[in-house]
């Protein structure tokens, strides 16, 4: 392409293609930033509300209990049952899955029943019939605020996993953005590249070019001498000798037996104090300096360390926790549900982060500090794989929201 016109053209086209994609990546992060500030405040909210449906719940109870004075007990419930009409509208107005919002309706007519109810229990406290009052109380009030109780979580488990998808599909327009300015560009690129066209010759051009080639040279260029040889003969035989390359580092031999022996015992453990042991074993095994069994909470937004080997108790006490989207080898192991591994350099030790998977999805991750460069040992990979494994059925099942990000 040599018209300027052309150029011009190809030129604003890319210019379009990357403007775009910048366009479309600043919109689709903004949108992820508020999604997630969004989740944020909505499992606020829920985790409020579901407080004080307990609140409510106490309250009620107090009705039927001795040296309770029930007008004040009275108008406790009735601010509570306010203020939770007034978080279950703020909840629907936020919430964008179809789910979410039936389970808030389910929660809004558990707490009509309730409050239903509830005037029938006020009436039988005010006329001294605390049997029938405590009937009320006891089976009825307890079921209908579990109820709403139950619509809530509903609600934040459909909501989060709405937005987990809503996030996914923004990051996906993202990279179809990037991608096809890409195309665009090199497209363009090649376009713009010249075409450099064979050289047509004549006939007479040829026929000389032909005499050229096979005519006898006009000059015969000298032979050229051999350099003298030096006078002293460890000189004259002076050569570069080539530097040996280092042996590679022997691949180690995982302890077979060893490992058989500890995911037998592993299997039959039934006294949790016996674990502190068995991963003293797991470290021997696996050449680990230190090792760290890491647990997801409830919800599966983040880690807490339950066994630590290897490291002194305050070291141990300072380790905290590690969110979901943290940008490190055991969050990422927990997120992928796959053993992930960080090279280790001259100062520090790699690492592996093997997940700890169930049928129902990724529980934990067993994090471990290898020395000798063992992380990059195929034999010792697989051998941390079988330990997460075995480990993996000592923990109990994923949280709902892990369960709801393995369906979606």
């Amino acid at each position: 392409m040599t018209r300027m016109s052309v150029r011009l053209m190809l030129l604003v086209v890319c210019i379009g293609a990357i403007g775009y994609a910048a366009y479309q990546t600043w919109s689709s992060e903004r949108e992820s930033r508020l999604n997630e500030s969004s989740s944020h405040r909505f499992d606020a909210a829920a985790r409020a509300t579901t407080v004080g449906v307990a609140e409510l719940r106490a309250a009620q109870q107090a009705y039927v209990a001795a040296g309770q004075g029930v007008d004040f007990w009275f108008a406790r419930v009735s601010a509570i049952v306010k203020d939770l009409h007034d978080k279950l509208a703020s909840l629907k107005a936020i919430a964008t899955a179809p789910d979410a919002t039936v389970a808030l309706d389910d929660a809004v007519g558990a707490l009509q029943d309730f409050e239903q109810m509830d005037k029938r229990a006020r009436d039988y406290a005010r006329g001294h019939e605390m049997t029938r009052a405590s009937d009320l109380v006891f089976t009825d009030g307890f079921d209908l605020t579990r109820k709403a109780g139950d619509a809530v979580e509903r609600a934040v488990t459909a909501e989060l996993a709405a937005r987990d998808v809503a996030t996914a599909g923004l990051g996906r327009r993202e990279a179809i953005a990037l991608t096809s300015a890409a195309i665009i560009v090199v497209v363009a690129l090649a376009l713009l590249v010249p075409i450099v066209r064979p050289r047509e010759y004549k006939k007479d051009d040829v026929i000389a070019g032909l005499a050229a080639l096979t005519a006898k040279p006009a000059i015969t260029l000298p032979r050229v001498k051999e350099p003298p040889k030096l006078a002293d003969p460890e000189l004259d035989d002076f050569r570069v000798i080539p530097v040996p390359k280092p042996a590679p580092t022997p691949e180690r031999r995982v302890d077979l037996g060893g490992m058989a022996s500890l995911c037998v015992d592993l299997a039959r453990i039934t006294d949790t104090r016996a674990l502190p042991a068995l991963l003293e074993r797991a470290a021997a095994i696996l050449d680990a300096s230190g090792v760290v069994v890491w647990i997801a909470d409830p919800d599966g937004r983040e880690l807490s360390p339950i066994l630590v080997h290897g490291y002194s108790p305050q070291l141990a006490t300072r380790l905290g926790t590690i969110q979901r989207d943290a940008e490190n080898v055991t969050a990422s192991a927990y997120r992928t549900g796959l053993l992930q591994t960080m090279k280790g350099d001259m100062v520090s030790s790699g690492a592996v982060a093997a997940p700890l998977v169930t049928a129902g999805g990724c529980v934990g991750v067993m994090a471990a500090e290898i020395k000798n460069g063992g992380e990059q040992q195929d034999s010792l990979l697989a051998a941390a794989t079988i330990i997460s494994s075995q480990l993996a059925t000592l923990v109990g099942p994923p949280s709902a929201r892990a369960k709801a990000e393995a369906a979606g």
